[in-house]
């Protein structure tokens, strides 16, 4: 079941993602991942109250707190980078480093690594290494500082998903509310600062809206997943989102990468499931 959800999170939370990154192209990013965490927080609050909540512990709404501060700045960070390079490269970067991450943090535990997982992490690194290969001059380069900025991503979104992994089933979703209600009026106020507060049209008011839905029923699969674990198989599953956002930024985009960027991609996401192997 655990492999299922983080499954389905993956593909939906690609989704949103390439519908994020769109809009960031046409907005501000933070009045974009304003709108997306506005628009999922709507959904978890309508939700919340037909999942079963038998045993709400301050430890999961703290918990909830963590991932919402991380995935504030997280969502801006992924946001920003995409409405700064091409999607279909640094997708795939966010998403090995948020799939190194956790399974670092199980061996800091005590899990032991198998060889096929640190082959798994050698192939990550190595995908980072390539799809960052965008030649200045030919077309539009993807910058270095939209990298960084993917990096730092994947960082947030590790952040996010050890936090939900200290909930427990009995918290319903309670600790997604809890991470909703901090991240949102958090990243209006950083928007506020930054002057990143811009009108959205109609059509991409639609997209963030659908993305934000999109982001909330993704957040749900995870949170499952990782409460079920284990941590390794939820968090590198869920990692294989950048399938769903570069198909999508191929097939409606027409991004096209360099053969070194494409050998990128295909590492990363052989990766995944090499680091997720028990």
């Amino acid at each position: 079941m655990t492999a299922i959800l983080s499954l389905i999170s993956a593909m939906i939370i690609g989704a949103s993602d390439f519908g994020g990154g769109v809009a960031s192209r046409r907005a501000s990013p933070f009045a974009v991942a304003a709108w997306v965490q506005a628009a999922s927080l709507g959904l978890l609050f309508v939700a919340v109250w037909f999942i079963d909540a038998p045993d709400i512990r301050t430890t999961d709404l703290t918990a909830g707190v963590v991932a919402g501060l991380s995935a504030t700045f997280s969502y801006v960070a992924l946001y920003a980078a995409f409405s700064r390079g091409k999607i279909s490269l640094l997708a795939p970067v966010t998403a090995t480093v948020g799939a190194v991450i956790p399974t670092l943090v199980g061996v800091g535990r005590g899990e032991a690594l198998a060889a096929v997982n640190v082959v798994g992490i050698v192939f990550a690194l190595a995908a980072i290494a390539f799809v960052t290969q965008d030649r200045e001059g030919e077309g539009e380069a993807t910058p270095p500082i939209a990298f960084g900025l993917a990096l730092i991503a994947g960082v947030g979104f590790s952040v996010f998903f050890l936090a939900l992994a200290e909930t427990q089933n009995g918290a319903g979703l309670w600790p997604l509310v809890a991470a909703r209600v901090v991240s949102v009026p958090l990243v209006i106020v950083i928007a506020l600062m930054v002057g990143g507060v811009t009108t959205l049209s109609n059509n991409t008011r639609l997209i963030v809206i659908a993305a934000g839905i999109a982001e909330g029923v993704s957040s749900v699969c995870a949170l499952w997943a990782y409460q079920r674990g284990p941590l390794a198989v939820a968090a590198v599953l869920g990692a294989f989102y950048p399938v769903s956002t570069v198909l999508l930024a191929r097939l409606l985009l027409d991004e096209r990468l360099r053969r070194v960027q494409l050998y990128g991609v295909i590492l990363a996401l052989v990766a995944i499931p090499l680091v997720a192997i028990p």
